[in-house]
Protein backbone atom coordinates (compact mmCIF):
# COMPACT_ATOMS: atom_id res chain seq x y z
CA UNK A 1 0.00 0.00 0.00
CA UNK A 2 1.30 3.10 -0.78
CA UNK A 3 1.87 5.49 1.89
CA UNK A 4 -0.52 8.56 1.74
CA UNK A 5 0.71 11.20 4.31
CA UNK A 6 -2.00 14.25 4.33
CA UNK A 7 -0.72 17.84 3.87
CA UNK A 8 1.43 20.34 6.08
CA UNK A 9 1.32 23.63 6.13
CA UNK A 10 1.75 26.94 7.90
CA UNK A 11 -2.41 29.41 8.29
CA UNK A 12 0.05 32.35 6.97
CA UNK A 13 0.76 34.91 10.11
CA UNK A 14 4.43 34.30 12.12
CA UNK A 15 6.17 36.18 14.11
CA UNK A 16 9.35 38.43 13.75
CA UNK A 17 10.20 40.92 10.67
CA UNK A 18 12.82 39.13 8.70
CA UNK A 19 11.10 37.59 5.56
CA UNK A 20 14.46 35.74 4.66
CA UNK A 21 14.92 33.95 8.05
CA UNK A 22 10.62 33.43 7.96
CA UNK A 23 11.11 32.04 4.50
CA UNK A 24 14.02 29.64 5.53
CA UNK A 25 11.80 28.30 8.31
CA UNK A 26 8.87 27.24 5.96
CA UNK A 27 11.19 25.50 3.45
CA UNK A 28 12.12 23.53 6.11
CA UNK A 29 9.14 22.48 7.69
CA UNK A 30 6.79 22.64 4.54
CA UNK A 31 8.76 21.76 1.51
CA UNK A 32 6.17 19.59 -0.44
CA UNK A 33 3.45 22.73 0.43
CA UNK A 34 5.23 26.08 1.49
CA UNK A 35 3.57 28.72 2.43
CA UNK A 36 4.03 32.80 2.08
CA UNK A 37 4.86 33.84 5.36
CA UNK A 38 2.72 36.88 6.66
CA UNK A 39 4.84 38.99 8.60
CA UNK A 40 3.08 41.54 10.84
CA UNK A 41 4.99 42.56 12.89
CA UNK A 42 6.45 45.25 10.26
CA UNK A 43 3.46 47.32 10.94
CA UNK A 44 0.92 49.30 8.27
CA UNK A 45 1.51 47.40 5.14
CA UNK A 46 2.21 43.93 6.17
CA UNK A 47 -1.08 43.63 7.91
CA UNK A 48 -3.67 41.09 6.40
CA UNK A 49 -5.84 44.00 4.85
CA UNK A 50 -2.72 45.92 3.35
CA UNK A 51 -0.98 42.46 2.00
CA UNK A 52 -3.99 41.75 -0.07
CA UNK A 53 -4.64 45.05 -1.26
CA UNK A 54 -1.08 45.12 -2.26
CA UNK A 55 -2.06 42.18 -4.97
CA UNK A 56 -4.64 44.35 -6.78
CA UNK A 57 -4.55 45.08 -10.34
CA UNK A 58 -4.65 48.83 -11.56
CA UNK A 59 -6.70 49.58 -8.43
CA UNK A 60 -5.09 52.35 -6.02
CA UNK A 61 -5.59 52.51 -2.26
CA UNK A 62 -4.20 54.75 0.55
CA UNK A 63 -5.28 55.30 4.13
CA UNK A 64 -7.46 57.28 6.11
CA UNK A 65 -7.62 58.13 9.97
CA UNK A 66 -10.22 54.64 9.87
CA UNK A 67 -8.34 52.22 7.47
CA UNK A 68 -7.51 51.66 4.08
CA UNK A 69 -9.57 52.98 1.35
CA UNK A 70 -9.60 53.32 -2.66
CA UNK A 71 -8.13 56.43 -3.78
CA UNK A 72 -7.30 57.97 -7.23
CA UNK A 73 -3.10 57.43 -7.09
CA UNK A 74 -1.04 54.92 -4.60
CA UNK A 75 -0.58 56.45 -1.10
CA UNK A 76 3.04 55.73 0.50
CA UNK A 77 1.55 53.44 3.03
CA UNK A 78 0.18 51.20 -0.17
CA UNK A 79 3.73 51.47 -1.97
CA UNK A 80 5.12 50.05 1.12
CA UNK A 81 2.58 47.11 0.96
CA UNK A 82 3.82 46.40 -2.29
CA UNK A 83 7.65 46.58 -1.37
CA UNK A 84 7.05 43.99 1.86
CA UNK A 85 5.04 41.78 -0.43
CA UNK A 86 7.61 41.87 -3.39
CA UNK A 87 10.94 41.07 -0.53
CA UNK A 88 8.53 38.14 0.71
CA UNK A 89 7.98 36.71 -2.73
CA UNK A 90 11.77 36.91 -3.26
CA UNK A 91 13.12 35.78 -0.01
CA UNK A 92 10.50 33.12 -0.79
CA UNK A 93 11.95 31.92 -4.42
CA UNK A 94 15.84 32.58 -2.87
CA UNK A 95 14.91 30.25 0.18
CA UNK A 96 13.78 27.24 -1.79
CA UNK A 97 16.43 27.79 -4.47
CA UNK A 98 18.55 27.60 -1.70
CA UNK A 99 17.53 23.80 -0.48
CA UNK A 100 15.43 22.18 -3.86
CA UNK A 101 17.32 19.52 -6.11
CA UNK A 102 16.15 20.37 -9.26
CA UNK A 103 16.17 16.51 -10.49
CA UNK A 104 13.21 15.58 -7.89
CA UNK A 105 11.27 18.64 -6.59
CA UNK A 106 10.40 20.16 -10.26
CA UNK A 107 9.23 16.23 -10.65
CA UNK A 108 6.78 16.76 -8.16
CA UNK A 109 3.07 16.90 -9.61
CA UNK A 110 1.36 17.98 -6.00
CA UNK A 111 3.63 20.53 -4.82
CA UNK A 112 1.69 23.84 -3.94
CA UNK A 113 2.61 26.90 -2.89
CA UNK A 114 -0.40 28.44 -0.74
CA UNK A 115 -1.00 31.97 -0.11
CA UNK A 116 -3.22 33.24 2.08
CA UNK A 117 -4.93 36.39 0.83
CA UNK A 118 -8.34 38.03 2.61
CA UNK A 119 -11.48 37.09 0.05
CA UNK A 120 -13.22 39.86 -1.89
CA UNK A 121 -16.26 39.88 0.42
CA UNK A 122 -14.37 40.55 3.63
CA UNK A 123 -11.84 42.95 1.73
CA UNK A 124 -15.12 44.67 0.41
CA UNK A 125 -16.19 44.81 4.32
CA UNK A 126 -13.02 46.46 5.42
CA UNK A 127 -12.03 48.90 2.65
CA UNK A 128 -13.52 52.23 2.32
CA UNK A 129 -14.09 54.15 -0.80
CA UNK A 130 -13.33 57.38 -1.16
CA UNK A 131 -16.43 58.95 0.08
CA UNK A 132 -16.19 57.18 3.60
CA UNK A 133 -18.57 54.11 3.00
CA UNK A 134 -17.08 50.50 2.82
CA UNK A 135 -16.83 49.36 -0.76
CA UNK A 136 -19.64 46.59 0.39
CA UNK A 137 -22.09 49.23 -0.25
CA UNK A 138 -21.53 49.85 -3.77
CA UNK A 139 -22.10 47.09 -5.96
CA UNK A 140 -20.14 48.45 -8.86
CA UNK A 141 -17.04 49.26 -6.68
CA UNK A 142 -17.13 45.60 -4.92
CA UNK A 143 -17.29 44.28 -8.42
CA UNK A 144 -14.22 45.82 -9.74
CA UNK A 145 -12.38 45.30 -6.03
CA UNK A 146 -12.94 41.49 -7.11
CA UNK A 147 -11.83 41.74 -9.84
CA UNK A 148 -8.61 43.61 -8.99
CA UNK A 149 -8.07 41.19 -6.73
CA UNK A 150 -8.76 37.86 -8.89
CA UNK A 151 -6.52 39.45 -11.33
CA UNK A 152 -3.62 40.41 -9.14
CA UNK A 153 -3.50 37.42 -7.23
CA UNK A 154 -3.47 35.27 -10.04
CA UNK A 155 -0.63 36.93 -11.75
CA UNK A 156 1.52 37.01 -8.64
CA UNK A 157 1.24 33.82 -7.43
CA UNK A 158 0.79 31.60 -10.46
CA UNK A 159 4.33 33.55 -11.14
CA UNK A 160 5.96 32.53 -7.90
CA UNK A 161 4.56 28.90 -7.88
CA UNK A 162 5.94 28.57 -11.48
CA UNK A 163 9.61 29.48 -10.19
CA UNK A 164 9.35 27.10 -7.03
CA UNK A 165 8.23 24.15 -9.44
CA UNK A 166 4.36 23.76 -7.49
CA UNK A 167 0.49 24.44 -8.61
CA UNK A 168 -0.40 27.90 -6.84
CA UNK A 169 -3.50 27.32 -4.05
CA UNK A 170 -4.99 30.52 -2.95
CA UNK A 171 -6.42 30.25 0.29
CA UNK A 172 -9.26 32.86 0.38
CA UNK A 173 -10.10 34.07 4.38
CA UNK A 174 -13.35 35.17 4.81
CA UNK A 175 -13.57 36.39 8.57
CA UNK A 176 -16.21 38.67 8.25
CA UNK A 177 -18.73 36.25 6.00
CA UNK A 178 -21.11 35.65 8.54
CA UNK A 179 -21.40 39.01 9.48
CA UNK A 180 -22.24 39.94 6.32
CA UNK A 181 -24.61 36.98 5.64
CA UNK A 182 -26.36 38.70 8.66
CA UNK A 183 -26.23 41.99 7.88
CA UNK A 184 -24.28 43.40 11.04
CA UNK A 185 -21.12 44.89 9.00
CA UNK A 186 -21.42 48.11 11.11
CA UNK A 187 -21.92 51.10 8.17
CA UNK A 188 -20.80 54.37 8.20
CA UNK A 189 -23.26 55.37 10.96
CA UNK A 190 -26.34 53.85 13.37
CA UNK A 191 -28.71 55.46 10.46
CA UNK A 192 -27.13 53.85 7.33
CA UNK A 193 -26.58 50.12 8.35
CA UNK A 194 -25.75 47.88 5.62
CA UNK A 195 -28.36 45.37 4.42
CA UNK A 196 -27.81 41.44 4.52
CA UNK A 197 -26.12 39.80 1.42
CA UNK A 198 -28.21 36.55 0.87
CA UNK A 199 -26.62 33.36 1.23
CA UNK A 200 -27.10 32.21 -2.53
CA UNK A 201 -25.17 35.44 -3.45
CA UNK A 202 -22.78 34.75 -1.33
CA UNK A 203 -22.05 31.48 -2.81
CA UNK A 204 -22.47 32.12 -6.20
CA UNK A 205 -20.19 34.63 -6.13
CA UNK A 206 -17.07 32.98 -4.23
CA UNK A 207 -17.59 30.13 -6.82
CA UNK A 208 -17.23 32.25 -10.01
CA UNK A 209 -14.40 34.32 -8.06
CA UNK A 210 -12.94 30.99 -7.89
CA UNK A 211 -13.70 30.27 -11.75
CA UNK A 212 -11.74 33.62 -12.58
CA UNK A 213 -8.80 32.34 -10.86
CA UNK A 214 -8.64 29.05 -12.23
CA UNK A 215 -8.37 30.24 -15.71
CA UNK A 216 -5.56 32.55 -14.76
CA UNK A 217 -3.91 29.50 -13.60
CA UNK A 218 -4.57 28.56 -10.23
CA UNK A 219 -4.62 25.18 -9.15
CA UNK A 220 -6.56 25.15 -6.75
CA UNK A 221 -9.01 27.36 -4.80
CA UNK A 222 -9.98 27.18 -0.59
CA UNK A 223 -12.39 29.36 1.47
CA UNK A 224 -11.53 29.27 5.06
CA UNK A 225 -14.17 30.51 7.36
CA UNK A 226 -14.27 31.00 11.04
CA UNK A 227 -16.26 28.26 13.09
CA UNK A 228 -18.89 30.87 14.32
CA UNK A 229 -19.36 34.90 14.33
CA UNK A 230 -21.49 35.13 17.39
CA UNK A 231 -24.97 35.87 18.52
CA UNK A 232 -25.19 38.75 15.51
CA UNK A 233 -23.86 36.54 13.00
CA UNK A 234 -24.42 32.56 13.34
CA UNK A 235 -22.64 30.44 10.65
CA UNK A 236 -24.32 29.15 8.18
CA UNK A 237 -22.71 25.87 7.06
CA UNK A 238 -25.17 24.77 4.19
CA UNK A 239 -24.34 28.09 2.49
CA UNK A 240 -20.85 27.18 1.91
CA UNK A 241 -21.25 23.51 1.31
CA UNK A 242 -24.01 23.25 -1.04
CA UNK A 243 -22.99 24.54 -4.50
CA UNK A 244 -25.26 26.64 -6.50
CA UNK A 245 -26.32 24.54 -9.54
CA UNK A 246 -24.39 24.68 -12.84
CA UNK A 247 -21.32 26.05 -10.98
CA UNK A 248 -18.18 24.04 -9.80
CA UNK A 249 -17.88 24.01 -6.27
CA UNK A 250 -14.63 25.44 -4.60
CA UNK A 251 -11.85 23.05 -4.14
CA UNK A 252 -12.00 22.73 0.21
CA UNK A 253 -12.59 24.28 3.08
CA UNK A 254 -10.52 25.30 5.87
CA UNK A 255 -11.76 25.57 9.68
CA UNK A 256 -10.98 25.39 13.24
CA UNK A 257 -9.97 21.82 13.91
CA UNK A 258 -11.12 22.36 17.84
CA UNK A 259 -14.44 22.34 17.15
CA UNK A 260 -14.54 19.68 15.07
CA UNK A 261 -12.63 17.56 17.64
CA UNK A 262 -14.83 18.52 20.49
CA UNK A 263 -18.02 18.15 18.56
CA UNK A 264 -19.49 21.43 19.54
CA UNK A 265 -21.30 21.91 16.19
CA UNK A 266 -23.06 19.51 14.35
CA UNK A 267 -23.33 21.46 11.88
CA UNK A 268 -19.56 22.26 11.48
CA UNK A 269 -18.96 18.49 11.29
CA UNK A 270 -22.04 18.42 8.80
CA UNK A 271 -20.15 20.36 6.62
CA UNK A 272 -16.60 19.11 6.77
CA UNK A 273 -18.15 15.88 6.16
CA UNK A 274 -19.94 16.66 3.25
CA UNK A 275 -16.21 18.39 1.86
CA UNK A 276 -14.70 14.78 2.56
CA UNK A 277 -17.65 13.13 1.00
CA UNK A 278 -17.26 15.17 -2.20
CA UNK A 279 -13.70 14.69 -2.85
CA UNK A 280 -12.66 17.93 -1.86
CA UNK A 281 -9.67 19.07 0.83
CA UNK A 282 -10.59 19.59 4.25
CA UNK A 283 -8.09 22.23 5.75
CA UNK A 284 -7.78 21.82 10.10
CA UNK A 285 -6.28 24.34 11.54
CA UNK A 286 -4.74 23.19 14.97
CA UNK A 287 -3.66 20.03 17.01
CA UNK A 288 -5.52 17.70 19.35
CA UNK A 289 -4.03 17.81 22.94
CA UNK A 290 -1.82 20.16 24.05
CA UNK A 291 0.11 23.00 22.05
CA UNK A 292 3.27 21.98 23.35
CA UNK A 293 5.34 20.03 20.84
CA UNK A 294 5.34 16.14 21.69
CA UNK A 295 8.36 14.76 23.36
CA UNK A 296 7.79 11.11 22.23
CA UNK A 297 6.21 8.78 19.76
CA UNK A 298 3.44 8.08 22.16
CA UNK A 299 2.40 11.91 21.97
CA UNK A 300 2.36 11.95 18.22
CA UNK A 301 0.55 8.90 18.39
CA UNK A 302 -2.34 9.96 20.62
CA UNK A 303 -2.97 12.89 18.22
CA UNK A 304 -3.09 10.79 15.30
CA UNK A 305 -5.34 8.84 16.77
CA UNK A 306 -7.46 12.27 17.48
CA UNK A 307 -7.30 12.83 13.93
CA UNK A 308 -8.11 9.25 12.60
CA UNK A 309 -11.41 9.18 15.02
CA UNK A 310 -12.42 12.22 13.40
CA UNK A 311 -12.58 10.72 9.99
CA UNK A 312 -13.95 7.94 11.39
CA UNK A 313 -16.83 10.10 12.87
CA UNK A 314 -17.23 12.16 9.65
CA UNK A 315 -17.63 8.73 7.81
CA UNK A 316 -14.46 8.96 5.95
CA UNK A 317 -12.21 5.73 5.26
CA UNK A 318 -9.50 6.47 8.41
CA UNK A 319 -6.40 5.80 5.46
CA UNK A 320 -7.35 7.10 2.38
CA UNK A 321 -9.26 10.20 3.77
CA UNK A 322 -5.83 11.65 4.67
CA UNK A 323 -4.73 12.26 0.90
CA UNK A 324 -7.68 14.97 1.30
CA UNK A 325 -6.73 16.31 4.52
CA UNK A 326 -3.88 19.32 5.17
CA UNK A 327 -2.77 19.56 8.48
CA UNK A 328 -1.71 23.45 10.04
CA UNK A 329 -1.14 25.05 13.43
CA UNK A 330 -3.54 27.76 14.49
CA UNK A 331 -2.88 31.05 14.03
CA UNK A 332 -2.16 31.82 17.96
CA UNK A 333 0.31 29.17 18.11
CA UNK A 334 1.88 30.76 15.04
CA UNK A 335 2.56 33.89 16.71
CA UNK A 336 2.91 32.99 20.57
CA UNK A 337 6.09 34.17 22.18
CA UNK A 338 6.81 30.63 23.71
CA UNK A 339 7.30 28.64 20.32
CA UNK A 340 9.73 29.26 17.86
CA UNK A 341 7.82 28.95 14.10
CA UNK A 342 9.68 26.23 13.12
CA UNK A 343 9.11 24.01 16.45
CA UNK A 344 5.30 24.69 15.90
CA UNK A 345 5.70 23.57 12.49
CA UNK A 346 7.78 20.79 13.14
CA UNK A 347 5.57 19.43 15.29
CA UNK A 348 2.14 19.32 12.42
CA UNK A 349 4.90 17.51 10.28
CA UNK A 350 5.46 15.06 12.67
CA UNK A 351 2.07 14.27 13.20
CA UNK A 352 1.42 14.35 9.56
CA UNK A 353 3.87 11.79 8.70
CA UNK A 354 2.99 9.58 11.35
CA UNK A 355 -0.53 9.47 10.17
CA UNK A 356 -0.33 6.57 7.49
CA UNK A 357 1.48 4.34 9.61
CA UNK A 358 -1.23 4.64 12.68
CA UNK A 359 -3.94 4.15 10.00
CA UNK A 360 -3.12 1.20 8.35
Amino acid sequence: MTSVVPGFTGPGPMRGTDPREAARVVLGECHRMPFLPELTDRGLGADQVGRTLAMLADLPVDVSTRGWRLAGSPGRPARRASDLLDRDLDALEEADESVRDPEVDRASEDRRLVVRVLGPWSLAARVELPAGSPVLTDRGARRDLAEALAEGVAARVTRLAARLGAGARILLDEPMIWHIAAGSVAGPSRFDPIPAVPEDRLSLSLCRFADVLRRHGVAEVMLRVPTDGGDEAPASWAALTRTPDGETPLDGLCMAADTLHSGGSHAALDAAGTVLDGGRILQLEGLPGSTRPPSSGPEVERRVAAILALLERLSAPRYAGLRQLVLTPTVDDMVSPHLTSGEVLGTVRRVAEAAPRLAE
